[in-house]
């Protein structure tokens, strides 16, 4: 009797436990989770603004490389300057809708008008909206008129944006007679034009046979002056290379890109002075390093194409007359002979494939010369009965 009343108290004490347990777990979830949506929310609004900013600067970068300026028919048409999610209008639990204005006489389209709208009551609260002027307005419901968030003129692309941004490459093959000093005179050469040099290489191929290649990066600018006076360095100009690309989509979206970032890092900052707890504090901080890690790799990579834009790479590579005839020299007795020896290593290697494969096929071949002599003396011996059968013998003569 004492043990079971102690049974039940262990009992009661347990379904105590989890009652409490369970009622502090739906306490702390219905305290933190609307702390917890509203915080969603806010980023997911801040990413809004961010994605209507880099919409107004591709929309200004798009209508700037056009020679009627205008802007275009869709969205999708924004791909090489946007990210790709943003161009499918869809980022960060919010629509964007882009309705382009009628076209002029000239057929270009000059204002548009962008939308961003909540996927659902989860993922934000306020509408955005934007158009050519660059202004972001929002409403905080669909009963509320619009109201003035920031205000802000199309974005500019920097000066002389309609000339394109060009990464330019040369290379010369010189024939000098001392291709040490030449290289020594090429390194003053690109120091005293504003450049750098990034390497610098010779090989002593001989006797007389010297090859020295210098690498330097020079002004875009002073491409062609570096050109000019390291050609005159030399006795024999043997061949000569000019190459540019044009990098100026890709710097256009890098900048797009870090905008967009900085921009959604502000909102964070912003969200994380009004956090009032430290769990929204610390999901607000995990956002902030991310995109923090964006900025600096996108800002690695903008730096990285500008300089590789505005200072031109340079290549020579100085020979002797000497080490240029040995170059066209065309007879090689060593790779001669190593091409005859495999060669030959081939055809006994194929010898001997075959040698194997008729010795261990003697017994097939013994079985199909049994079968065909057999089948030939069956035909033959019954033909012969034929030809008894049906033509008589002739009868002795008497």
């Amino acid at each position: 009797m004492i043990l079971q009343v102690g049974q039940k108290r262990t009992l009661v004490l347990r379904l105590l436990m989890v009652v409490g347990i369970t009622a502090t777990a739906l306490t702390i979830a219905y305290v933190g989770m609307p702390n917890l949506l509203r915080s969603r929310i806010a980023a997911n609004e801040a990413s809004a603004v961010g994605s209507m900013r880099a919409i107004n600067t591709a929309l200004a970068s798009y209508s700037e490389q056009r020679p009627g300026g205008g802007y275009p028919q869709k969205l999708v048409d924004l791909a090489p300057y946007v990210d790709s999610t943003l161009s499918k209008g869809q980022k960060s639990g919010y629509k964007f809708r882009y309705v382009p204005a009628g076209p002029d006489l000239d057929g270009a389209v000059k204002g548009y008008r962008v939308e961003a709208v909540p996927v659902a009551a989860q993922t934000g609260v306020r509408r955005f909206s934007s158009n050519e002027s660059g202004e972001i307005r929002f409403q905080a419901s669909l009963s509320q008129p619009e109201q003035l968030l920031e205000v802000g003129s199309p974005p500019q692309p920097r000066e002389h944006a309609n000339a394109p941004r060009m990464m330019r490459k040369a290379s010369l093959n010189l024939i000098v007679s001392e291709p040490f000093a030449v290289g020594e005179k090429i390194r003053a050469l690109a120091f005293r034009l504003g450049g750098n040099v990034e390497s610098v290489r010779s090989e002593d191929e001989g006797p007389g046979a010297v090859q020295t290649s210098v690498v330097v990066r020079v002004p875009v600018d002073r491409l062609d002056e570096a050109r000019r006076e390291v050609r005159a360095l030399g006795e024999r100009v043997k061949n000569e290379q000019d190459d540019a690309r044009d990098v100026s989509a890709q710097h256009v979206d890098l900048e797009s890109q870090l905008r967009n970032y900085r921009a959604e890092e502000a909102q964070y900052l912003d969200i994380m002075r009004r956090s009032g707890t430290i769990k929204d504090t610390l999901a607000v901080s995990e956002r902030l390093a991310d995109v923090r890690g964006r900025i600096e790799r996108t800002q690695g990579q903008l730096d990285l194409l500008t300089h590789q834009t505005e200072m031109a790479l340079l290549e020579v590579c100085l020979r002797t007359e000497i080490m240029a005839q040995v170059v066209d020299v065309r007879w090689h007795p060593a790779a001669e002979v190593k091409s005859a020896f495999w060669s030959a290593a081939d055809d006994l290697s194929a010898y001997a494939n075959f040698v194997i494969a008729v010795f261990f096929r003697l017994p097939v071949f013994a079985l199909w010369t049994v079968t065909l002599l057999t089948s030939f003396f069956g035909v033959w011996r019954l033909l012969r009965w034929t030809w008894r059968k049906l033509v008589p013998s002739p009868s002795p003569a008497t």
